[in-house]
C-alpha cells in the first residue's frame, strides 16, 4: 500500500507514502485514495481528516512513468477520457467530504497534487513547500478542476499568471495571496495539523457539513444563496447538537457534539 490511513482520537490521517518517488501518484494509489476517502466519509468516528505526504515532499504529481493499470487503458483520446474520468471521481470524493480536511504540506506540491490540496478546508504549509502547476510546460491542460478552485480563491488574473507560466509559488507567497492558510516551521508541521484537527473534531458534524456545502455552492445570486442557507439553518437547528450547543452555552461548559 502506497497510501496509508491512521485513525486516532477522531482524526484520520491519510498519507501518500512513496517517499522515494516524492509520492508521485500511481494508478494503484488513485484506487487507494478513493477507498480511504469513502471510509472516512462513512465512519462516524472520524470527525476530522489530515492529508499529507511521507518524506520531504507532499507529492510530485501524477506518476508519468505509468504502471500496469495505465498500460491496460485504451490508446488515444478514449484512454485519456477514461483516465481523467477516474481521476476526477477521486478528486470529487475529496472535495465533497462533509468533514473538516486539513492539508499538511512540505516540499514539492506539483500538478494534480496541488488540485488535491486546494480541495481541502485548511492548507498548512512549511517553509519548504513549493507549488507548481506543471501542465502547460508538458503540453497538457490543467487537471482536476485546479483552475476553478484557484480562480475562486484568488481571482482570474492571478490564476492566469500562475497557470499560463507554470510558475513556482513558494510557501510564503502562497499564504500572502490566499492559496494557503498558514505558514509554520517544518519541524512542527504535523503537530500544528494535529492540534487543528483535534479542535475541529469537536465541532458539530452536521452543522459543519451543511456550512461546508454552502461554501461549495456555485456562485449565484444573493437571493438564491440565502434560500440555500435558510434550508441548511433549518436542518441544523432541529438537531440534538443544536440543543446541546445551547445547553452548553447556558451552563458555561464545553459542548459535546455527537452528530445527531
Amino acid at each position: 500500500m502506497s497510501v496509508s490511513l491512521a485513525l486516532a482520537d477522531g482524526v484520520a490521517t491519510i498519507t501518500l507514502d512513496r517517499p522515494d518517488k516524492l509520492n508521485a501518484i500511481t494508478e494503484a494509489m488513485w484506487g487507494e485514495l478513493a477507498a480511504h476517502f469513502d471510509r472516512v466519509r462513512e465512519d462516524d468516528a472520524v470527525r476530522a481528516v489530515i492529508l499529507t505526504g511521507a518524506g520531504r515532499g507532499f507529492c510530485a504529481g501524477a506518476d508519468i512513468g505509468g504502471g500496469e493499470l495505465k498500460k491496460q487503458r485504451k490508446p488515444g483520446l478514449a484512454g485519456a477520457l477514461d483516465a481523467m474520468g477516474d481521476y476526477n471521481a477521486v478528486i470529487g470524493k475529496l472535495y465533497h467530504l462533509p468533514k473538516p480536511v486539513i492539508a499538511a504540506l512540505r516540499g514539492p506540491v506539483v500538478g494534480i497534487a496541488w488540485t488535491m490540496a486546494l480541495c481541502c478546508d485548511w492548507i498548512l504549509v512549511s517553509e519548504t513547500a513549493k507549488f507548481r502547476p506543471a501542465f502547460l510546460n508538458l503540453a497538457k491542460v490543467p487537471e482536476g478542476g485546479i483552475m476553478h478552485l484557484m480562480t475562486r480563491m484568488i481571482g482570474e488574473l492571478k490564476t492566469r499568471d500562475i497557470i499560463y507560466r507554470a510558475r513556482f509559488v513558494e510557501a510564503q507567497e502562497a499564504v500572502e495571496i490566499g492559496l494557503a492558510s498558514k505558514l509554520v516551521a517544518d519541524a512542527v508541521l504535523m503537530a500544528e495539523a494535529q492540534a487543528l484537527a483535534a479542535e475541529l473534531a469537536a465541532a458539530p458534524p452536521l452543522a459543519f457539513a451543511l456550512t461546508k456545502q454552502l461554501f461549495q455552492t456555485p456562485p449565484t445570486s444573493f437571493d438564491a444563496f440565502v434560500d440555500a442557507e435558510r434550508n441548511a439553518i433549518a436542518i441544523a437547528a432541529n438537531t440534538g447538537d443544536a440543543s446541546e450547543g445551547m445547553a452548553a452555552f447556558r451552563e458555561k461548559r464545553p459542548p459535546k457534539f455527537t452528530g445527531c
